[in-house]
């Protein structure tokens, strides 16, 4: 999904059989050879014999996948991110950082303990710093890594631009109400 996230196949080379393909061949040919083996040759005994056997095989891969990835970190490949999953990083960063202001608006009128505030907050901050993370890392893989330096300098300004008329808070650009007095903005 994002750029941190971690696949479970391992590179493969161009004429390599990774190992899903080799479980499944094994499992239809034996498939194959338990039908050529089998006394009963009434059809339906020979399906489920047939889709036992693959079953079998289809098990095989699923547990190789599973002790794979506990005892060998090597083949785990981190994926490329690709534009869709850059978008849902950046709605998920966005929508973070809103849940972050309403909860400090929602202490600020007295609607949230302290205590849970805290907890909250701390949660909050954490997958928000995940997120920024992923975007950063997405961000150096794509070789786009240059762009943070020159946007610095225009939120500042917009911020400015948003200060609450009735105490002078300077509040973030898309907020519609002062997060001190809880003042509308204009």
């Amino acid at each position: 999904m994002s750029s941190g996230t971690l696949t479970d196949r391992p590179p493969q080379d161009a004429g390599g059989i990774s190992a899903w393909q080799f479980f499944l061949l094994l499992a239809m040919l034996g498939a194959t050879a338990a039908v050529v083996l089998s006394q009963h040759t009434e059809p339906v005994a020979l399906l489920l014999l047939s889709a036992a056997v693959i079953s079998v095989g289809l098990v095989a891969i699923a547990l190789h996948r599973a002790f794979g990835a506990l005892l060998n970190r090597e083949g785990v490949v981190v994926a490329r991110p690709t534009g869709r999953d850059r978008a849902l990083l950046e709605a998920d960063k966005a929508l973070v950082l809103r849940s972050i202001k309403e909860l400090e608006f929602d202490r600020a009128m007295g609607k949230v303990s302290e205590a849970d505030f805290q907890e909250i907050n701390t949660r909050l901050r954490v997958k928000a710093l995940a997120v920024m993370e992923q975007l950063d890392a997405s961000a150096t893989a794509a070789g786009s890594s240059g762009s943070s330096g020159s946007s610095g300098a225009a939120p500042k300004a917009t911020r400015d631009a948003h200060a609450c008329a009735t105490c002078g808070t300077v509040n973030d650009v898309d907020a519609r109400f002062c997060k001190q007095c809880g003042g509308k903005l204009a």
